[in-house]
């Protein structure tokens, strides 16, 4: 199906006693030429077949082929066929990729007209000022998130054979254009700022959530996630393996888009972990407990007992975004500037390389896909331990020296 696309090549041979007419028609798994060949012992036999069967190859293809744009196959692909292999939150993903970033960059253009030079334009245009919210271009990182979409949505049209080429294989994204982003830079709250925020807090359950992640580390959605029997309080360990979220509905009775509800799938496979508790955490999530069986006793049957280590006082999941409103107005009580609830897992990550964690250890706490992702986002810390530890190689050198 390529030879439309590709140069059509058409060889004539005269191999005693026939002749021979071949055309290429694509490349095999070793890139090397394929061809359709066709023998005669007349040449306008040989040529004939040739002609008959691209022909035939054309009115085929004008069958087959698509004639709808980017924007109608991105919804048919994502209802019809992405939906059937991909859990509900990269669902949500993908219709925000469609909506906010593809249609409005390539929607428009015939599927079997886009170019490779589309797709890097879009993916020049994202880097540079795609972010509608704010001011300025969206992170490495989400455009290739969108370039993923993209691949596997064509990729399927190629299945198809709506069209032959994956376009989104060649294009690639713009190396001036990443070298020129900056990398966020991690706040986390000084050492300070930390006592300050843990005197402050009380044993109510939002102060419980803040002193829980400067203990772990963990994700608000992980926390908010966690149920008892996540807890192990004879080894002192939390099981992390699924988060609370705001979930679309796509049930045909939804009353609303979306609902409050257990993902029972964490940001990525090595998100799933095992975290170790302090004595003081776990004597903490201890007190914990007996206050939420109060709030047990006090709502009766109208309890919502799902489990949940940190829920409202009726027992129901709590919303993320209550939460945040509430530690802001925590910070702004304690006196202390405002920081995303996301700094405190790195404060917790940053106080742990400070005491002298070695790296692998706080990645796998964190639950980082790679070391490499853990020292790239710590770097700023890195450079005082690597400080500290040629200090103490120096000291261990001179008092064996002395010695």
């Amino acid at each position: 199906l390529l030879y439309h696309i590709l140069h059509i090549y058409v060889y004539f041979f005269s191999i005693a006693p026939n002749w021979e007419a071949r055309i290429m028609i694509g490349y095999n798994e070793n890139g090397k030429p394929k061809y359709k060949t066709f023998t005669s012992k007349k040449r306008t036999t040989a040529a004939q077949r040739l002609a008959d069967y691209i022909a035939n190859k054309k009115s085929s293809e004008s069958e087959n082929i698509y004639n709808g744009t980017v924007e109608n196959w991105l919804n048919i692909w994502l209802s019809q066929y992405a939906v059937k292999s991909i859990k509900v939150s990269t669902r949500v993903s993908y219709e925000g990729i469609i909506k906010n970033h593809l249609i409005p960059h390539i929607g428009k253009i015939k599927l079997a007209e886009l170019s490779k030079s589309n797709i890097e334009r879009m993916y020049s245009d994202l880097l540079e000022s795609g972010n509608s919210n704010k001011k300025g271009g969206l992170s490495i990182k989400t455009v290739r998130n969108v370039a993923l979409c993209l691949h596997k949505a064509l990729q399927t049209a190629v299945e198809c054979e709506y069209i032959s080429k994956n376009m989104a294989d060649i294009a690639k994204i713009p190396n001036e254009k990443i070298s020129k982003l900056k990398k966020k830079e991690v706040t986390p709250l000084s050492i300070d700022e930390q006592i300050k925020l843990m005197n402050y807090c009380d044993n109510s359950t939002y102060c419980t959530i803040i002193i829980t992640a400067l203990h772990t580390g963990l994700r608000l959605g992980e926390l908010l996630g966690l149920t008892w029997d996540d807890v192990d309080f004879n080894k002192n360990t939390i099981a992390v393996t699924k988060q609370v979220n705001r979930l679309h509905d796509y049930s045909e009775n939804a009353t609303s888009k979306t609902r409050l509800g257990i993902q029972y799938d964490t940001k990525t496979y090595s998100s799933e972990r095992i975290v170790s508790m302090s004595r003081e955490l776990s004597s903490l999530l201890k007190k914990h407990r007996i206050r939420q069986k109060e709030h047990m006793l006090k709502w009766g049957s109208a309890y919502n007992n799902l489990g949940m280590i940190f829920a409202r006082e009726d027992g129901y999941y709590i919303d993320p975004d209550t939460f945040r409103e509430n530690y802001y107005r925590i910070l702004d009580n304690a006196g202390i500037e405002k920081h995303t609830f996301h700094a405190l897992r790195h404060t917790f990550a940053t106080r742990a390389l400070e005491a002298g964690v070695p790296i692998k250890v706080v990645s796998n706490i964190l639950g980082h896909a790679t070391v490499q992702i853990t020292m790239d986002t710590y770097q700023h810390v890195l450079p005082n331990l690597q400080e500290d530890a040629m200090n103490q190689i120096a000291d261990y050198i001179y008092a064996e020296k002395v010695l």
